[in-house]
């Protein structure tokens, strides 16, 4: 039973990295013509919006207490807009973490590129660590404003280093690089 149960785990590993090439086949192909503002982190951006619908749609349930200490989520409405908001924050990680990773493969020196990943390595871990978080608590008894705001923080940290990272490259005359990285990530 054990190199067949052995076989079937590979072959099913297998199959999962084929899905995976080609959705980034895909996603390289859908990404080719886009202007390069869309290609990086960019719906971190809406949290003052997100706020703003959610002091709107409870306005009436919790005047009076503090902003910061009331738990969101609880009703549907509440719900699917922090899901949503979510689900983009997650997109923008995802798409932040691959841009960065393309640079690391460029990286042109040993130290820089240690640098670089043991950064990235600390804004994955806070990430899916408040994630999870945010995820589990908005399923339960809702998240909280100072969650999302952390969360938001991430990636917005996140979305700042590679946009410094790209206006470096930029600047050092190397345009090509930058448009590969980022139609390639």
């Amino acid at each position: 039973m054990g190199p067949a149960a052995l076989a079937v785990v590979l072959l099913a590993l297998l199959v999962l990295f084929l899905h995976q090439q080609k959705a980034q086949n895909r996603r390289i192909v859908a990404q080719r013509d886009l202007p390069r503002e869309q290609l990086v982190p960019r719906h971190y951006k809406s949290f003052t919006t997100i706020e703003t619908e959610l002091w709107q749609a409870t306005n009436d349930l919790h005047q009076g207490r503090a902003w910061d200490g009331i738990r969101f989520g609880l009703r549907h409405h509440e719900f699917e807009i922090l899901d949503n908001y979510l689900r983009g924050l997650r997109e923008d990680f995802q798409q932040g973490h691959r841009i960065f990773g393309q640079v690391l493969i460029h990286s042109p020196e040993i130290e820089l590129f240690a640098q670089l990943e043991a950064e990235r390595c600390r804004i994955e871990a806070s990430f899916y660590l408040w994630y999870a978080l945010a995820w589990f608590h908005l399923r339960t008894d809702g998240v909280s404003m100072k969650e999302l705001r952390h969360l938001t923080e991430i990636i917005a940290t996140l979305a700042h280093r590679v946009r410094t990272i790209l206006t470096a490259l930029e600047g050092s005359e190397n345009l090509d690089l930058v448009d590969s990285i980022l139609k390639n990530s």
